[in-house]
Protein backbone atom coordinates (compact mmCIF):
# COMPACT_ATOMS: atom_id res chain seq x y z
CA UNK A 1 0.00 0.00 0.00
CA UNK A 2 1.30 3.43 -0.78
CA UNK A 3 1.41 6.39 1.08
CA UNK A 4 -1.44 7.97 -0.56
CA UNK A 5 -3.35 5.01 0.36
CA UNK A 6 -2.58 4.51 3.70
CA UNK A 7 -3.08 8.45 4.28
CA UNK A 8 -6.58 7.58 3.07
CA UNK A 9 -7.32 4.38 5.04
CA UNK A 10 -6.05 6.53 8.11
CA UNK A 11 -8.32 9.09 7.04
CA UNK A 12 -11.32 7.16 6.30
CA UNK A 13 -11.23 4.38 9.36
CA UNK A 14 -9.02 5.82 11.80
CA UNK A 15 -6.76 4.51 14.23
CA UNK A 16 -2.26 4.26 14.02
CA UNK A 17 -1.01 3.51 10.58
CA UNK A 18 0.09 0.00 10.96
CA UNK A 19 3.02 0.66 8.35
CA UNK A 20 4.89 3.15 10.36
CA UNK A 21 8.50 3.14 9.54
CA UNK A 22 10.84 1.27 11.66
CA UNK A 23 14.81 2.11 11.90
CA UNK A 24 14.62 -1.64 10.90
CA UNK A 25 13.93 -2.46 7.32
CA UNK A 26 12.54 -5.04 7.72
CA UNK A 27 10.07 -4.11 10.47
CA UNK A 28 9.13 -1.78 7.85
CA UNK A 29 8.17 -3.73 4.97
CA UNK A 30 6.58 -6.14 7.64
CA UNK A 31 4.30 -3.35 8.53
CA UNK A 32 3.39 -2.39 5.02
CA UNK A 33 2.11 -6.27 4.68
CA UNK A 34 -0.10 -5.67 7.87
CA UNK A 35 -1.23 -2.37 6.26
CA UNK A 36 -2.35 -3.61 3.06
CA UNK A 37 -3.99 -6.76 4.59
CA UNK A 38 -6.14 -4.85 7.09
CA UNK A 39 -7.25 -2.17 4.29
CA UNK A 40 -8.35 -5.40 2.72
CA UNK A 41 -9.85 -7.10 4.96
CA UNK A 42 -11.80 -3.77 5.82
CA UNK A 43 -13.15 -2.90 2.02
CA UNK A 44 -14.24 -6.51 1.78
CA UNK A 45 -16.18 -6.10 5.35
CA UNK A 46 -17.50 -3.04 3.98
CA UNK A 47 -18.60 -4.86 0.66
CA UNK A 48 -20.54 -7.41 2.28
CA UNK A 49 -22.15 -5.60 5.19
CA UNK A 50 -23.23 -2.22 3.70
CA UNK A 51 -25.75 -1.73 6.50
CA UNK A 52 -22.45 -1.57 9.45
CA UNK A 53 -21.71 2.17 10.45
CA UNK A 54 -18.32 2.38 9.98
CA UNK A 55 -16.74 5.61 12.17
CA UNK A 56 -14.86 8.24 10.28
CA UNK A 57 -14.07 11.77 10.79
CA UNK A 58 -17.90 12.89 9.52
CA UNK A 59 -19.11 10.37 12.56
CA UNK A 60 -16.78 12.55 14.74
CA UNK A 61 -18.18 15.32 13.38
CA UNK A 62 -21.66 14.59 14.15
CA UNK A 63 -23.03 12.79 10.60
CA UNK A 64 -23.82 9.23 11.01
CA UNK A 65 -25.03 6.97 8.20
CA UNK A 66 -28.84 5.77 8.01
CA UNK A 67 -28.95 2.53 9.39
CA UNK A 68 -31.46 0.26 8.30
CA UNK A 69 -33.91 0.77 11.38
CA UNK A 70 -33.63 4.31 10.86
CA UNK A 71 -34.61 3.63 6.94
CA UNK A 72 -37.59 1.84 7.79
CA UNK A 73 -39.03 4.74 10.48
CA UNK A 74 -38.78 6.88 7.57
CA UNK A 75 -40.71 4.95 5.35
CA UNK A 76 -43.29 3.91 7.82
CA UNK A 77 -43.81 7.97 8.35
CA UNK A 78 -43.46 8.53 3.93
CA UNK A 79 -46.79 6.08 3.99
CA UNK A 80 -48.63 7.48 6.94
CA UNK A 81 -48.55 11.06 5.76
CA UNK A 82 -49.36 9.70 2.39
CA UNK A 83 -52.10 7.93 3.33
CA UNK A 84 -53.94 10.42 4.95
CA UNK A 85 -53.16 13.02 2.59
CA UNK A 86 -55.11 10.25 -0.08
CA UNK A 87 -58.00 9.87 2.50
CA UNK A 88 -58.13 13.74 2.61
CA UNK A 89 -57.76 14.75 -1.01
CA UNK A 90 -60.01 11.09 -1.80
CA UNK A 91 -62.72 13.49 0.38
CA UNK A 92 -62.45 16.59 -0.92
CA UNK A 93 -63.10 15.51 -4.77
CA UNK A 94 -65.78 13.52 -3.57
CA UNK A 95 -67.72 15.92 -2.14
CA UNK A 96 -66.64 18.35 -4.48
CA UNK A 97 -68.33 16.06 -7.24
CA UNK A 98 -71.55 16.21 -4.99
CA UNK A 99 -71.54 20.21 -4.96
CA UNK A 100 -70.63 20.07 -8.93
CA UNK A 101 -73.63 17.45 -9.55
CA UNK A 102 -76.14 19.49 -7.27
CA UNK A 103 -75.58 22.80 -9.36
CA UNK A 104 -75.88 21.14 -12.58
CA UNK A 105 -78.94 19.54 -11.37
CA UNK A 106 -80.40 22.87 -10.34
CA UNK A 107 -79.36 24.78 -13.75
CA UNK A 108 -81.45 21.93 -15.66
CA UNK A 109 -84.28 23.13 -13.11
CA UNK A 110 -83.89 26.40 -13.48
CA UNK A 111 -84.06 26.39 -17.49
CA UNK A 112 -86.83 24.12 -17.37
CA UNK A 113 -88.83 26.15 -15.38
CA UNK A 114 -87.86 29.47 -17.51
CA UNK A 115 -87.59 27.45 -20.79
CA UNK A 116 -83.88 28.16 -21.99
CA UNK A 117 -81.09 25.60 -23.32
CA UNK A 118 -78.74 24.97 -20.69
CA UNK A 119 -76.80 22.34 -22.71
CA UNK A 120 -73.39 24.36 -22.37
CA UNK A 121 -72.79 24.76 -18.70
CA UNK A 122 -74.70 21.31 -18.34
CA UNK A 123 -71.91 19.49 -20.37
CA UNK A 124 -69.33 21.73 -18.18
CA UNK A 125 -70.40 20.98 -14.93
CA UNK A 126 -70.84 17.05 -16.21
CA UNK A 127 -67.36 17.06 -17.10
CA UNK A 128 -66.17 18.44 -14.20
CA UNK A 129 -68.14 15.98 -12.35
CA UNK A 130 -66.25 13.01 -13.59
CA UNK A 131 -62.40 14.51 -13.13
CA UNK A 132 -63.04 15.37 -9.76
CA UNK A 133 -64.58 11.67 -9.41
CA UNK A 134 -61.21 10.43 -11.52
CA UNK A 135 -58.99 12.05 -8.83
CA UNK A 136 -60.71 11.06 -6.43
CA UNK A 137 -60.59 7.31 -7.59
CA UNK A 138 -56.63 7.91 -8.47
CA UNK A 139 -55.84 9.50 -4.70
CA UNK A 140 -58.00 6.38 -3.80
CA UNK A 141 -55.67 4.03 -5.03
CA UNK A 142 -52.94 5.70 -3.27
CA UNK A 143 -54.59 5.02 -0.09
CA UNK A 144 -55.14 1.45 -0.28
CA UNK A 145 -51.28 1.24 -1.80
CA UNK A 146 -50.24 3.12 1.96
CA UNK A 147 -52.08 0.81 3.66
CA UNK A 148 -50.39 -2.19 1.54
CA UNK A 149 -47.20 -0.57 1.69
CA UNK A 150 -48.09 -0.52 5.61
CA UNK A 151 -48.56 -4.27 6.10
CA UNK A 152 -45.46 -5.59 4.55
CA UNK A 153 -43.59 -3.03 6.45
CA UNK A 154 -45.88 -4.49 9.62
CA UNK A 155 -44.20 -8.32 8.52
CA UNK A 156 -47.50 -9.51 6.15
CA UNK A 157 -45.92 -11.20 3.29
CA UNK A 158 -47.36 -9.35 0.13
CA UNK A 159 -46.81 -9.71 -3.46
CA UNK A 160 -45.28 -6.38 -4.78
CA UNK A 161 -46.90 -3.28 -6.43
CA UNK A 162 -50.45 -2.84 -5.64
CA UNK A 163 -52.11 -5.67 -7.51
CA UNK A 164 -55.65 -7.93 -6.86
CA UNK A 165 -53.44 -10.26 -5.09
CA UNK A 166 -51.91 -7.54 -2.66
CA UNK A 167 -55.46 -6.22 -1.82
CA UNK A 168 -56.31 -9.38 -1.10
CA UNK A 169 -53.74 -10.34 0.83
CA UNK A 170 -54.20 -7.07 2.39
CA UNK A 171 -57.57 -7.87 3.18
CA UNK A 172 -59.16 -4.73 1.40
CA UNK A 173 -60.22 -5.41 -1.77
CA UNK A 174 -63.85 -6.03 -0.48
CA UNK A 175 -63.60 -2.17 1.12
CA UNK A 176 -62.02 -1.06 -2.11
CA UNK A 177 -64.37 -2.53 -4.49
CA UNK A 178 -67.30 -0.90 -1.66
CA UNK A 179 -65.40 2.73 -2.39
CA UNK A 180 -65.29 2.26 -6.09
CA UNK A 181 -68.83 1.44 -6.79
CA UNK A 182 -70.08 4.57 -4.18
CA UNK A 183 -67.67 6.74 -6.86
CA UNK A 184 -69.34 5.69 -9.96
CA UNK A 185 -72.83 6.80 -9.84
CA UNK A 186 -72.55 10.25 -11.63
CA UNK A 187 -74.07 12.26 -14.43
CA UNK A 188 -72.19 11.61 -17.32
CA UNK A 189 -71.72 13.94 -20.50
CA UNK A 190 -73.94 13.63 -24.00
CA UNK A 191 -76.02 11.23 -21.56
CA UNK A 192 -79.72 12.59 -21.09
CA UNK A 193 -82.96 10.63 -21.18
CA UNK A 194 -85.76 11.02 -18.60
CA UNK A 195 -86.59 7.93 -16.32
CA UNK A 196 -90.49 6.87 -16.15
CA UNK A 197 -91.39 5.67 -12.72
CA UNK A 198 -95.19 4.14 -12.01
CA UNK A 199 -96.16 5.51 -8.76
CA UNK A 200 -98.24 2.47 -7.51
CA UNK A 201 -101.19 3.21 -5.31
CA UNK A 202 -101.37 6.76 -6.80
CA UNK A 203 -102.75 6.28 -10.48
CA UNK A 204 -100.03 7.63 -12.22
CA UNK A 205 -96.20 7.95 -13.18
CA UNK A 206 -93.92 10.38 -12.47
CA UNK A 207 -91.29 11.53 -15.02
CA UNK A 208 -87.26 12.10 -13.65
CA UNK A 209 -83.97 13.06 -15.51
CA UNK A 210 -81.32 10.58 -15.86
CA UNK A 211 -78.95 13.04 -14.15
CA UNK A 212 -81.23 13.46 -10.80
CA UNK A 213 -81.27 10.01 -10.25
CA UNK A 214 -77.78 9.61 -10.51
CA UNK A 215 -77.18 12.43 -8.06
CA UNK A 216 -79.31 11.10 -5.51
CA UNK A 217 -76.95 7.98 -6.24
CA UNK A 218 -74.15 10.37 -5.07
CA UNK A 219 -75.18 10.87 -1.25
CA UNK A 220 -73.85 7.54 -0.81
CA UNK A 221 -70.33 9.31 -0.57
CA UNK A 222 -71.25 10.86 2.79
CA UNK A 223 -69.82 7.10 3.96
CA UNK A 224 -66.29 8.87 3.02
CA UNK A 225 -67.20 10.46 6.76
CA UNK A 226 -65.79 7.95 10.33
CA UNK A 227 -62.98 7.48 7.26
CA UNK A 228 -62.00 11.14 7.28
CA UNK A 229 -62.72 11.37 10.79
CA UNK A 230 -60.49 8.33 11.72
CA UNK A 231 -57.38 9.39 9.34
CA UNK A 232 -57.58 13.36 9.47
CA UNK A 233 -58.67 14.79 12.25
CA UNK A 234 -58.77 12.13 15.53
CA UNK A 235 -56.05 9.42 16.08
CA UNK A 236 -58.25 6.37 15.45
CA UNK A 237 -56.73 4.98 12.69
CA UNK A 238 -52.79 5.36 13.72
CA UNK A 239 -50.35 2.82 13.84
CA UNK A 240 -50.75 3.10 17.85
CA UNK A 241 -54.49 2.01 17.61
CA UNK A 242 -53.99 -0.50 14.99
CA UNK A 243 -51.51 -2.09 17.28
CA UNK A 244 -53.90 -2.02 20.28
CA UNK A 245 -56.89 -3.49 17.87
CA UNK A 246 -54.32 -5.83 16.74
CA UNK A 247 -53.19 -7.39 20.27
CA UNK A 248 -57.29 -7.55 21.29
CA UNK A 249 -57.71 -8.84 17.92
CA UNK A 250 -59.90 -6.16 16.48
CA UNK A 251 -59.42 -4.17 13.44
CA UNK A 252 -59.73 -0.67 13.32
CA UNK A 253 -62.00 -0.06 10.49
CA UNK A 254 -64.99 2.66 9.72
CA UNK A 255 -67.43 0.82 11.41
CA UNK A 256 -65.67 0.52 14.64
CA UNK A 257 -64.99 4.38 14.29
CA UNK A 258 -68.77 5.50 13.63
CA UNK A 259 -69.47 3.43 16.86
CA UNK A 260 -66.77 5.06 18.65
CA UNK A 261 -67.84 8.99 17.60
CA UNK A 262 -71.36 7.42 17.65
CA UNK A 263 -71.29 6.31 21.33
CA UNK A 264 -68.53 9.07 22.67
CA UNK A 265 -69.50 12.23 21.09
CA UNK A 266 -72.32 14.35 20.73
CA UNK A 267 -71.05 17.43 19.12
CA UNK A 268 -70.18 14.67 15.69
CA UNK A 269 -73.55 13.02 16.11
CA UNK A 270 -75.59 16.57 15.93
CA UNK A 271 -73.68 17.08 12.93
CA UNK A 272 -74.54 13.57 11.70
CA UNK A 273 -78.05 14.82 11.87
CA UNK A 274 -77.95 17.90 10.43
CA UNK A 275 -76.18 16.44 7.27
CA UNK A 276 -78.62 13.96 7.45
CA UNK A 277 -81.42 16.11 7.46
CA UNK A 278 -79.60 18.51 4.73
CA UNK A 279 -79.53 15.60 2.28
CA UNK A 280 -83.09 13.79 2.82
CA UNK A 281 -84.40 17.25 2.06
CA UNK A 282 -82.75 17.17 -0.85
CA UNK A 283 -83.47 14.10 -1.74
CA UNK A 284 -87.07 14.68 -1.27
CA UNK A 285 -87.40 17.87 -3.17
CA UNK A 286 -85.95 15.98 -6.01
CA UNK A 287 -88.40 13.04 -5.57
CA UNK A 288 -91.60 15.44 -5.38
CA UNK A 289 -90.48 18.18 -8.62
CA UNK A 290 -92.28 16.40 -10.97
CA UNK A 291 -95.68 17.08 -9.27
CA UNK A 292 -97.29 20.07 -10.95
CA UNK A 293 -97.32 23.10 -8.45
CA UNK A 294 -96.91 21.11 -5.56
CA UNK A 295 -95.38 22.58 -2.43
CA UNK A 296 -92.47 20.29 -1.93
CA UNK A 297 -90.67 21.43 -5.05
CA UNK A 298 -89.09 23.94 -3.00
CA UNK A 299 -86.43 23.17 -0.73
CA UNK A 300 -87.50 25.10 2.64
CA UNK A 301 -90.86 23.30 2.31
CA UNK A 302 -89.13 19.41 2.02
CA UNK A 303 -87.07 20.78 5.03
CA UNK A 304 -89.52 21.53 7.01
CA UNK A 305 -91.28 18.15 6.28
CA UNK A 306 -88.20 15.72 6.74
CA UNK A 307 -88.13 17.86 10.54
CA UNK A 308 -91.27 16.82 11.77
CA UNK A 309 -90.82 13.48 9.59
CA UNK A 310 -87.26 12.80 12.48
CA UNK A 311 -88.69 14.54 14.99
CA UNK A 312 -91.54 12.06 14.94
CA UNK A 313 -94.06 15.36 14.95
CA UNK A 314 -96.36 14.83 11.68
CA UNK A 315 -98.28 17.85 11.39
CA UNK A 316 -99.71 16.11 8.05
CA UNK A 317 -99.76 19.82 6.65
CA UNK A 318 -97.24 18.36 4.04
CA UNK A 319 -96.63 15.00 2.69
CA UNK A 320 -95.44 13.03 -0.03
CA UNK A 321 -97.13 12.29 -3.29
CA UNK A 322 -94.85 10.21 -5.37
CA UNK A 323 -93.62 6.90 -5.05
CA UNK A 324 -89.86 7.93 -4.15
CA UNK A 325 -90.63 10.68 -1.76
CA UNK A 326 -92.35 8.42 0.18
CA UNK A 327 -89.14 5.95 -0.16
CA UNK A 328 -87.27 8.97 1.09
CA UNK A 329 -89.77 9.93 4.22
CA UNK A 330 -89.13 6.06 5.06
CA UNK A 331 -85.42 6.37 5.44
CA UNK A 332 -85.99 9.66 7.32
CA UNK A 333 -88.50 8.09 10.02
CA UNK A 334 -85.97 4.75 10.08
CA UNK A 335 -82.89 7.04 10.40
CA UNK A 336 -84.41 9.32 12.45
CA UNK A 337 -85.44 6.53 15.55
CA UNK A 338 -82.02 5.45 15.60
CA UNK A 339 -80.39 9.12 15.71
CA UNK A 340 -83.08 10.05 18.43
CA UNK A 341 -82.21 6.62 20.50
CA UNK A 342 -78.41 7.32 20.21
CA UNK A 343 -78.66 11.28 21.29
CA UNK A 344 -80.67 10.29 24.59
CA UNK A 345 -78.52 7.99 25.15
CA UNK A 346 -75.52 10.51 24.59
CA UNK A 347 -77.72 13.13 26.96
CA UNK A 348 -78.23 10.67 29.57
CA UNK A 349 -74.36 10.30 29.78
CA UNK A 350 -73.31 13.13 29.45
CA UNK A 351 -75.50 14.16 32.60
CA UNK A 352 -74.91 11.01 34.81
CA UNK A 353 -72.33 11.89 37.58
CA UNK A 354 -69.03 10.60 37.48
CA UNK A 355 -66.95 8.86 39.83
CA UNK A 356 -65.58 11.38 41.77
CA UNK A 357 -69.31 13.24 41.45
CA UNK A 358 -70.98 10.58 42.98
CA UNK A 359 -68.25 10.25 46.24
CA UNK A 360 -69.11 13.96 46.50
CA UNK A 361 -72.50 13.77 46.99
CA UNK A 362 -72.53 10.66 48.76
CA UNK A 363 -70.16 12.35 51.77
CA UNK A 364 -72.70 15.03 51.67
CA UNK A 365 -75.76 12.94 51.97
CA UNK A 366 -73.74 10.77 54.71
CA UNK A 367 -73.71 14.54 56.78
CA UNK A 368 -76.98 15.46 56.19
CA UNK A 369 -78.45 12.14 57.51
CA UNK A 370 -76.43 12.41 60.70
CA UNK A 371 -77.96 15.44 60.92
CA UNK A 372 -81.83 14.65 60.49
CA UNK A 373 -80.79 11.55 62.57
CA UNK A 374 -79.77 14.18 65.75
CA UNK A 375 -82.52 15.78 64.80
CA UNK A 376 -84.65 13.04 64.55
CA UNK A 377 -83.62 12.04 68.03
CA UNK A 378 -84.39 15.29 69.95
CA UNK A 379 -87.65 15.47 68.59
CA UNK A 380 -88.14 11.80 69.35
CA UNK A 381 -86.91 12.94 73.16
CA UNK A 382 -89.28 15.95 73.31
CA UNK A 383 -92.13 14.72 72.38
CA UNK A 384 -91.66 11.61 74.89
CA UNK A 385 -91.21 14.19 77.38
CA UNK A 386 -93.74 16.50 77.03
CA UNK A 387 -96.13 13.26 76.13
CA UNK A 388 -95.12 11.66 79.27
CA UNK A 389 -95.18 14.60 82.02
CA UNK A 390 -98.87 14.91 80.46
CA UNK A 391 -100.02 11.66 81.25
CA UNK A 392 -98.09 11.48 84.56
CA UNK A 393 -100.14 14.57 85.28
CA UNK A 394 -103.08 13.21 84.81
CA UNK A 395 -102.80 9.91 86.42
CA UNK A 396 -101.63 11.67 89.29
CA UNK A 397 -104.91 13.40 89.82
CA UNK A 398 -106.92 10.16 89.35
CA UNK A 399 -104.25 8.70 92.43
CA UNK A 400 -106.22 10.15 95.73
CA UNK A 401 -109.36 8.54 94.35
CA UNK A 402 -107.73 5.21 93.55
CA UNK A 403 -106.02 5.22 97.49
CA UNK A 404 -109.09 5.71 98.67
CA UNK A 405 -110.33 2.23 97.38
CA UNK A 406 -108.12 0.73 100.59
CA UNK A 407 -105.43 -1.80 98.55
CA UNK A 408 -102.99 1.36 98.99
CA UNK A 409 -103.11 1.68 102.76
CA UNK A 410 -102.09 -1.91 103.29
CA UNK A 411 -98.14 -1.02 103.52
CA UNK A 412 -97.25 -4.37 101.29
CA UNK A 413 -99.70 -2.70 98.08
CA UNK A 414 -97.79 0.40 97.79
CA UNK A 415 -94.75 -0.88 95.58
CA UNK A 416 -97.33 -2.78 93.29
CA UNK A 417 -99.61 0.71 92.84
CA UNK A 418 -95.97 2.41 91.55
CA UNK A 419 -95.74 -0.30 89.41
CA UNK A 420 -99.29 -0.23 87.99
CA UNK A 421 -98.97 3.63 87.30
CA UNK A 422 -95.04 3.32 85.60
CA UNK A 423 -96.33 0.80 83.39
CA UNK A 424 -99.92 2.48 82.57
CA UNK A 425 -98.00 6.41 82.19
CA UNK A 426 -95.60 4.00 79.31
CA UNK A 427 -98.58 2.38 77.69
CA UNK A 428 -100.30 5.81 77.26
CA UNK A 429 -96.59 7.55 75.95
CA UNK A 430 -95.95 4.97 73.57
CA UNK A 431 -99.98 5.21 72.11
CA UNK A 432 -99.67 8.71 71.49
CA UNK A 433 -99.71 9.50 67.56
CA UNK A 434 -96.95 12.27 67.74
CA UNK A 435 -94.21 9.68 69.72
CA UNK A 436 -94.75 6.79 67.23
CA UNK A 437 -94.52 9.53 64.51
CA UNK A 438 -91.49 11.10 65.75
CA UNK A 439 -90.06 7.28 66.01
CA UNK A 440 -90.77 5.85 62.96
CA UNK A 441 -89.11 9.23 61.29
CA UNK A 442 -86.13 8.17 63.12
CA UNK A 443 -85.94 4.60 62.72
CA UNK A 444 -86.68 5.38 58.78
CA UNK A 445 -83.35 7.98 58.93
CA UNK A 446 -81.44 5.19 60.59
CA UNK A 447 -82.02 2.29 58.31
CA UNK A 448 -81.25 4.99 55.23
CA UNK A 449 -77.94 5.71 56.85
CA UNK A 450 -77.11 2.12 57.74
CA UNK A 451 -78.22 1.20 54.18
CA UNK A 452 -75.93 3.94 52.91
CA UNK A 453 -73.16 2.55 55.17
CA UNK A 454 -73.50 -0.72 53.97
CA UNK A 455 -73.25 -0.28 49.98
CA UNK A 456 -70.23 1.74 50.60
CA UNK A 457 -68.93 -1.21 52.74
CA UNK A 458 -69.87 -3.74 50.09
CA UNK A 459 -68.05 -1.34 47.47
CA UNK A 460 -64.66 -1.41 49.00
CA UNK A 461 -65.35 -5.09 50.13
CA UNK A 462 -65.85 -5.93 46.51
CA UNK A 463 -62.68 -4.16 45.29
CA UNK A 464 -60.41 -5.07 47.66
CA UNK A 465 -61.60 -9.25 47.20
CA UNK A 466 -61.09 -8.16 43.47
CA UNK A 467 -57.30 -6.79 44.04
CA UNK A 468 -56.55 -9.94 45.88
CA UNK A 469 -57.89 -12.32 43.34
CA UNK A 470 -55.85 -10.80 40.70
CA UNK A 471 -53.07 -11.01 42.83
CA UNK A 472 -53.32 -14.49 43.06
CA UNK A 473 -54.29 -15.08 39.50
CA UNK A 474 -50.83 -13.51 38.69
CA UNK A 475 -49.13 -15.64 41.58
CA UNK A 476 -50.81 -19.11 40.42
CA UNK A 477 -49.86 -17.72 36.48
CA UNK A 478 -46.20 -17.20 37.51
CA UNK A 479 -46.29 -20.77 38.96
CA UNK A 480 -47.23 -21.72 36.24
CA UNK A 481 -44.89 -20.71 34.28
CA UNK A 482 -41.77 -21.85 36.47
CA UNK A 483 -43.44 -25.49 36.46
CA UNK A 484 -43.35 -25.14 32.56
CA UNK A 485 -40.03 -24.21 32.85
CA UNK A 486 -39.09 -26.96 35.40
CA UNK A 487 -40.94 -30.01 33.12
CA UNK A 488 -38.56 -28.76 30.51
CA UNK A 489 -35.64 -28.77 31.99
CA UNK A 490 -35.89 -31.87 33.99
CA UNK A 491 -37.20 -33.93 29.89
CA UNK A 492 -34.33 -31.93 28.90
CA UNK A 493 -32.27 -33.87 31.62
CA UNK A 494 -33.88 -37.19 31.70
CA UNK A 495 -32.96 -36.54 27.17
CA UNK A 496 -29.15 -36.42 28.35
CA UNK A 497 -28.88 -38.89 30.78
Amino acid sequence: MSGIKRESFKAKYGGEDSTHQDSNGVAGAMGQKRGRLAGAGAENMLRLQPSIVVPSQEAKGGKLHMSAGQHELEERTFWISQRRSACATTSFFSFLGVCIAIAQNEILWRAQQEVWNPSVYAIVLKISTVVTTIIAIIYMLKYYESIVALKRLSGVLLPPGLSINSLRGAGVINKLAMDVLFLIPQPLPFIDFDVHVWDQGLGRESVYNLDTLLLCLMFCRASFLPRLYGECISDLSSETATAIGRLNKLTIDSTFIMKYVIANSLQVVSVLFFIQIMIFSYLMMCAERPTDNGALRHYANCLWLVIITMTTVGYGDEYPSTMLGRIVSVLASLSAVIMLAIVINLVVSKLSLSRQEGKVLDVMDNIQLRKDLKQSAALVLQRWFRTHLKYYKEVTKQAPAAARSGYERIPEFVPMGIKTRGKRIAHLVLSDVNVLEAINAFQEIQQQKFANELAVDVTELVGSLGSKLFAQERKVQALAEQAVRLNKLAMQLAGEA
